[in-house]
């Protein structure tokens, strides 16, 4: 059976995300909150949209995603520690070329990553402007469970929260993220059995690495530390 890194990877996140509240750090003044956030989504893979040019096909366009978090913070609000998942959608393109029968490609990206942030005004009471970076895996489908490529993944991003309630906040952030490795589309599809890649203009296997360009807006809920 073929192991499953981006399952492995999160778990490992996880139980780092765990450790680490366990940690002297949790005795830090500090607090656990949800965010979540949707919004636009612009990709970038030059490989496939090369293709795509060569099959008179216009580049992949704007989708839409979501992002989960569950984190918490540390040294009097001024670092927050998170588990961050994201989705991503984008719209279907037909994809044909002479040694690919032919498929419509509904592109999608996971990701799950462990992020870091600095509150640049943690002593604000109504304006939280944070930068923060993070490491995970992503996975990128050009269908349903099919035409995969699955890399470790990059984050960068900025978020400003403005504070709406007791224990709300209106959350507007940018995130640029990064493939870290480039691999093959692989996976049979039904429509291609003869074959576990997927196939440019050339014969060769179609080699990419996923990036996106996202801007979301969400509700940061803080939560009641948890009691001692």
């Amino acid at each position: 059976m073929r192991s499953n890194p981006a399952s492995g990877l999160c778990a490992a996140l996880s139980i780092l995300f765990v450790v680490v509240l366990c940690s002297p750090l949790r005795a830090v003044d500090g607090r656990f909150f949800v965010r979540i956030g949707t919004g636009a989504s612009s990709p970038s893979l030059e490989n496939l949209n090369a293709e795509l040019k060569l099959q008179n096909t216009e580049n992949v366009g704007l989708g839409y995603g979501l992002g989960v978090s569950l984190g918490h913070t540390f040294f009097e609000e001024r670092w927050s520690l998170e588990l961050h998942f994201a989705t991503s959608s984008y719209p279907p393109f037909d994809y044909v070329n002479e040694h690919e029968a032919g498929f419509t490609a509904r592109l999608r990206h996971y990701t799950s990553m462990l992020v870091a942030r600095h509150n640049f005004m943690s002593e604000s009471g109504r304006f939280r402007p944070t930068l923060g970076a993070g490491i995970g895996y992503g996975q990128t489908n050009l269908i349903s469970g099919g035409g995969k490529i699955a890399a470790f993944e990059g984050l960068v991003t900025g978020r400003l929260d403005v504070t709406i309630g007791s224990n709300l906040d209106l959350a507007l952030e940018c995130s640029y993220y990064a493939g870290l490795q480039s691999k093959d589309f692989r996976d049979p599809f039904l429509e291609n059995v003869d074959t576990d890649m997927v196939r440019n203009s050339a014969g060769n296997a179609l080699e990419d690495t996923f990036r996106s360009l996202d801007a979301r807006i969400g509700l940061t809920v803080w939560l009641k530390p948890m009691t001692q």
